[in-house]
């Protein structure tokens, strides 16, 4: 009897302090303000590891407020009046964007593995000399997205680093692997910020109606008064880091251009490369067959096969 009586209580105990914590990282994140007045489900990765400094400091500066504005969007969807075509775009360019960056970032990292493979090489996963460890608030679907791409975008500096200390690829093909996907992660930011202000303009447009009509909702106000500071000081920390790390300058590129093109020309070396790979394997087997004396397989059977 003792038994069965305390195993529910070290259960209760044990699921008390599960949420203990979860409430802590909800807090420690967003602050107490927010959680306050916060009424959604949410999730907590944790014990997250995150590996290279440019993703920690990617998730230190951005992840709050990115998380915080991709929650407003869903939260806005419930304000009557708001122009739901806003919406749909916001919701489109986000997830249009995002699927980009995971295509770059897929084909990077296939194109590094690849490589190392071919030389009898793994990635180095000690390579780090220090990770960052982290339980992470999950309050927006595509705040889980972004903190995957952040994951990829460690995959992709543990590579192109154990690539260039084996000799597979010297420092300028490195830096630009590197480059080329912190560049992507930095313009779904900017892109993110560009959308961001338009509902922001929009939300301001329902409060001034409200106040035409003598009728505000003080809790709609105050989320809107609360973005706009959120996006000023944002706003305000994009510049300062940009003239530190001039990798954080798009240099008046279009965001948007920058991923899809991104994407684009990582898909098509991808496809060059699987090419020359087909190409390869059935000049193989033709020259493999002519010297058996037995007829060549044809192109066309060649690349089926592939």
């Amino acid at each position: 009897m003792t038994e069965s009586a305390l195993a529910p209580q070290a259960s209760t105990q044990d699921e008390s302090k599960r949420l203990a914590r979860r409430h802590k990282a909800l807090e420690r994140i967003f602050g107490a303000k927010f959680v306050k007045t916060f009424a959604s489900p949410y999730m907590v990765i944790e014990d997250h590891v995150i590996l290279s400094p440019v993703a920690v400091r990617f998730y230190k500066k951005d992840f709050e407020y990115l998380s915080k504005q991709l929650y407003l969007e869903y939260q806005y969807r419930s304000w009557k009046g708001f122009n739901a075509e806003l919406l749909k775009r916001y919701a489109e360019i986000t997830s249009t964007k995002l699927a980009n960056i995971k295509v770059l970032m897929t084909n990077t990292i296939n194109r590094l593995r690849k490589l190392l493979d071919q030389q009898g090489y793994k990635e180095d996963l000690t390579l780090w000399p220090a990770a960052f460890k982290d339980d992470v608030p999950i309050i927006a679907a595509h705040a889980r997205s972004y903190i995957d791409m952040l994951k990829m975008l460690d995959d992709v500096n543990t590579l192109a680093g154990t690539a260039n200390l084996m000799g597979v690829i010297d420092s300028t093909q490195r830096a630009e692997a590197e480059y080329i996907c912190k560049k992507a992660v930095r313009a779904f930011r900017s892109i993110l910020q560009t959308e961001v202000a338009k509902l922001y303009r929009e939300a301001e447009r329902i409060i001034r109606e409200q106040h035409s009509s003598g009728q505000v909702d003080q809790a709609m106000a105050d989320t809107v008064a609360q973005q706009g500071k959120d996006i000023a000081a944002f706003d305000k920390s994009t510049e300062e880091e940009e003239h530190g790390d001039l990798g954080m300058d798009l240099k008046g590129a279009d965001p948007s251009q920058v991923i899809d093109d991104a994407a684009a020309t990582s898909t098509a070396a991808a496809a060059a490369a699987a090419g020359r790979k087909r190409g390869s394997r059935a000049k193989g087997e033709s020259e493999a067959a002519s010297r058996a004396g037995e007829p060549a397989a044809s192109p066309a059977a060649a690349v089926a096969a592939g």
